[in-house]
């Protein structure tokens, strides 16, 4: 006797809300992407007690007809694919027809929907079955109300978290969809109050504004560039608008957003040393991209997305945001209080080579002028020995002598080892070095990696030749961190050794703190820190600059309320 039997569709609907609804931020997106899709210009979604008791999402979309409105209750019912030439091509974001299915399996929904010159209808479905069906009186478009959610599924409750982690991923799914959206109007209403609403003028600066509260986009970067025929868009928020989670870093594909770790991660990558370590960035990646270079089709869910090459898509966003942020001349953090709280040998400027200390961007006449990072400023004094003190017109400006002696460094050993093949200074005398028998074999073992960077040792493990790039005073700190990085991994990762070495060398070889200086040093100093791609931060996130402006020190000493 068979005991296979064929699943009844109400319990197939139930077992595949499980994976499209899993609790009510989902529903809500659910029922907004059909709206999308439908060629809204306003969605309004309104929600009471979190979406438990009631979730209304209103369009004035395309709507539908008698027909379509009872169609859109079936499982797999779907108007965006057709046949399976239509799966490699989607333009949609909905597309395996079963938001609705599993919406109503679970709860109580009403649809009301008017086509344009047609009469309007109502259809009313709970848990899966049909109770009612009629005319209905509305605007163009269509109105879903969702009641009572979860009432035939007691056990799911349970996994329904507090009001306020529910209040908080109903917000967050808002401020996904608008900002992918930004020609809808949305408005999200939670209990009778109107908690954010966006003007739908495809402005991104309103946009952000209205996400993400008022003067975020102040000191923002955009670039916009195409790559291999997909165009990356990029709005990045200033480094000094610091998170200490990734949530904020918002990847969309053709209107759609994903998560997707390996590009979130070369956003991360992008902002690299320009904040804190254990900080994140508030940025916005928009893709275009033609559909047969991803594949949708992987979750329910639809958030997770396949490329046909990630990696190269990873590496072009990393150096779009680098590119971009390195061009900009950015604000100097003013006031003490807005400065983010996470946190031996003479310094000779001769030996550095840097580029140019003027940036070019684009003025409104597509020509290129030169802007200057790093504000002109007198020299007044130094403060706790090792806060160099400057003014202008605009106030006071404080420079951590060890932090802009840091990214002097790390840039010029940065730049030199950005090509391997460097030029060698042979020494008269071998030099031997402070080595263990396990730093010996490693150096022995990875010869030709060493050579590659200009390290030449005979077979004693003595130096007998050195980069040009590099002080005598140094070489035993560089070779000490290529050992330790070369006995860690079996290859070298040379973006990782590049930045790594740059890092330890700089940091340990710049100016320390309390270390007197006389006034040649210091001039060099602000010279050299002038040259700098990023003058801003040292090459861990900690500035090197801040500002106090005339009015801060007015307002200290009560001169202005």
């Amino acid at each position: 006797m068979s005991i296979i039997k064929q699943m009844d569709s109400k319990l197939a609907n139930m077992i595949a809300a499980g994976e499209v609804v899993d609790r009510p931020a989902s529903v809500i997106k659910e029922l907004v992407e059909n709206s999308i899709d439908a060629n809204a210009t306003i969605i309004t979604i309104e929600v009471l007690d979190m979406g438990m008791q009631s979730i209304i999402v209103t369009d004035n979309g395309d709507g539908m007809d008698f027909t379509d409105a009872h169609l859109a209750f079936n499982r797999h019912a779907t108007s965006k694919i057709k046949d399976e030439s239509d799966l490699s091509h989607i333009n949609t974001l909905g597309f395996r027809g079963e938001a609705l299915a599993a919406i109503s399996a679970v709860s109580k929904v009403t649809l009301r929907t008017r086509q344009e010159n047609q009469e309007g209808i109502q259809v009313e479905y709970h848990g899966s079955h049909l109770i009612s069906e009629g005319s209905a009186t509305l605007n163009k478009g269509t109105v879903v109300e969702v009641k009572e959610l979860f009432f035939n599924t007691p056990a799911r409750f349970k996994y329904i978290k507090s009001d306020y982690a529910e209040r908080a991923a109903i917000i967050d799914i808002f401020d996904r969809l608008a900002l992918a959206n930004p020609k809808i109007r949305f408005t999200l209403k939670m209990d009778d109050k109107t908690i954010k609403e966006t003007y739908g003028t495809s402005d991104f600066y309103h946009l952000i504004d209205q996400i993400y509260g008022s003067k975020m986009t102040k000191d923002m970067t955009i670039f916009e560039e195409t790559v291999q025929k997909i165009k990356i868009i990029g709005y990045l928020l200033s480094p000094q608008i610091a998170r200490s989670r990734k949530k904020d870093i918002s990847i969309f594909v053709n209107g759609r957003y994903i998560k997707n770790y390996r590009l979130i991660q070369a956003v991360i990558d992008g902002y690299h040393s320009y904040m804190m370590v254990g900080k994140y960035p508030i940025a916005l990646i928009h893709m275009e991209m033609d559909p047969s270079l991803l594949d949708v089709n992987v979750h329910p869910q639809k958030y997770e997305v396949k490329f046909v090459n990630e990696s190269m898509l990873s590496y072009h966003i990393e150096t779009l945001i680098k590119e971009a942020l390195n061009k900009k001349t950015h604000q100097i953090p003013e006031a003490l209080n807005r400065i983010r709280k996470d946190e031996n040998e003479k310094y000779t400027p001769q030996s550095l080579e840097f580029g140019e200390n003027l940036v070019q961007e684009k003025n409104d006449g597509n020509d290129y002028q030169k802007i200057q990072k790093i504000p002109d400023f007198d020299f007044v004094g130094v403060f706790s020995g090792t806060y160099l003190l400057f003014q202008n017109e605009d106030g006071l400006f404080m420079m951590d002598q060890h932090a802009a002696a840091e990214r002097i460094r790390y840039e010029h050993y940065y730049n030199s080892l950005a090509n391997p093949n460097h030029t060698i200074r042979s020494l008269l005398m071998p030099r031997s070095l402070d080595l263990t028998i396990e730093d010996m074999e490693v150096i022995s073992q990875h010869t030709k990696s060493f050579e590659s960077y200009g390290f030449i040792f005979n077979e004693d493990t003595d130096l007998i030749g050195l980069p040009v790039w590099i002080l005598d005073t140094e070489v035993d700190l560089a070779i000490e961190t290529m050992v330790s990085m070369l006995a860690e991994n079996s290859k070298i990762d040379l973006a990782v050794l590049r930045d790594s070495l740059a890092k330890d060398i700089s940091c340990k070889g710049a100016i320390k703190a309390n270390k007197s200086l006389n006034q040649n040093e210091i001039n060099n100093i602000l010279k050299d820190l002038r040259q700098c791609k990023n003058p801003y931060t040292c090459p861990h996130g900690r500035p090197t600059v801040i500002k106090l402006s005339h009015y801060d020190v007015e307002r200290m000493f009560k001169r202005v309320v």
